[in-house]
């Protein structure tokens, strides 16, 4: 099975970011110098024309857990993402509440998609200053988020699949505003740590499970990718309405494989292949249906 097939370009990309991981820890030394040759000796072997990103990305991952002997490396970033959300979510929630209908839906939509971009240490990251007018200046290079509403309208159940600490706390939001619509939710969170990503632990920390039902992944896995996640995760998609996808990551396991189900993304294109494959250009934000 494959799904977003490697382009040389990610090869240094996902490398770097792996790299960067062991570079910041706190191994010392020579110790460092031997989990550098390790992982470049252990990545090497996993190159192939036909690889996918994502599980390149995901055993990359575990392979530097395992060298760090640290199971959530990004710990105090999320704890500083979470710090940044919370400074700035109350100023959001009341604009939100000076809409109504589908203007408010849209609204919190971008609100969530903006948090990815707040996120620091993102490619495109931004403080927290002026983050009331990055949410109204966002333009949507996709934007389906009509037919989202008119469809979830006629909905009951949804499941949403979260993307990273911090941006999480502007999917609240959007979460709550589901739950008025008279929506079930299955909100799915990584079981285990995963980059920067919101885990189960965390969505629950935040109150998550006031809004609808949290399912873990069972694994670290970067996407939702079969075999590598709960059977419970994909029994969830298939049954539900309309499934909800946060981030790069989950967009790029669905490219090849998807579940029976209609399936809406929301993201920020980071680098050209993703954004090729979301039709739209690097840098952009997006929001429309993989199936409809």
């Amino acid at each position: 099975m494959t799904y977003l097939k490697i382009w040389p370009r990610c090869i240094p990309c996902i490398y770097d970011v792996r790299v960067r991981e062991i570079l910041e820890s706190k191994l010392e030394g020579e110790k460092k110098i031997e989990a550098l040759r390790e992982f470049t000796r252990y990545f090497a072997d996993l190159i192939t024309p036909g690889a996918s990103t994502i599980v390149l990305a995901t055993v990359g991952f575990r392979k530097v857990k395992e060298l760090l002997g640290e199971e959530d490396i990004y710990r105090e970033f999320k704890e500083k993402s979470y710090r940044m959300a919370l400074s700035v979510v109350g100023d959001v929630r009341k604009e939100a509440l000076g809409k109504s209908a589908y203007e408010k839906f849209l609204y919190l939509v971008k609100a969530s998609i903006a948090g990815n971009i707040l996120d620091p240490g993102a490619p495109l990251g931004r403080g927290p200053e002026n983050f009331l007018e990055t949410i109204r200046r966002l333009k949507l290079a996709r934007n389906e988020t009509r037919k989202l509403y008119d469809q979830l309208e006629k909905a009951s159940k949804v499941t949403f699949l979260l993307d990273n600490a911090g941006e999480v706390i502007f999917d609240a939001l959007l979460l709550e505003e589901l739950k008025n619509m008279g929506l079930s939710l299955d909100i799915v969170a990584k079981s285990l740590p995963y980059q920067n990503d919101v885990t189960v632990e965390e969505a629950r920390r935040i109150g998550l499970d006031k809004f609808g039902r949290i399912l873990g992944t069972g694994s670290d896995s970067g996407g939702v990718i079969r075999g590598m996640i709960s059977e419970e995760v994909f029994k969830s998609m298939e049954e539900a309405d309309l499934v909800i996808s946060k981030g790069m990551a989950n967009f790029e396991s669905f490219l090849d494989e998807m579940p029976r189900a209609k399936i809406f993304v929301m993201l920020v294109a980071k680098c050209l292949p993703v954004a090729i494959a979301a039709g739209v250009k690097p840098g952009e934000a997006a929001a429309f249906f993989l199936r409809v």
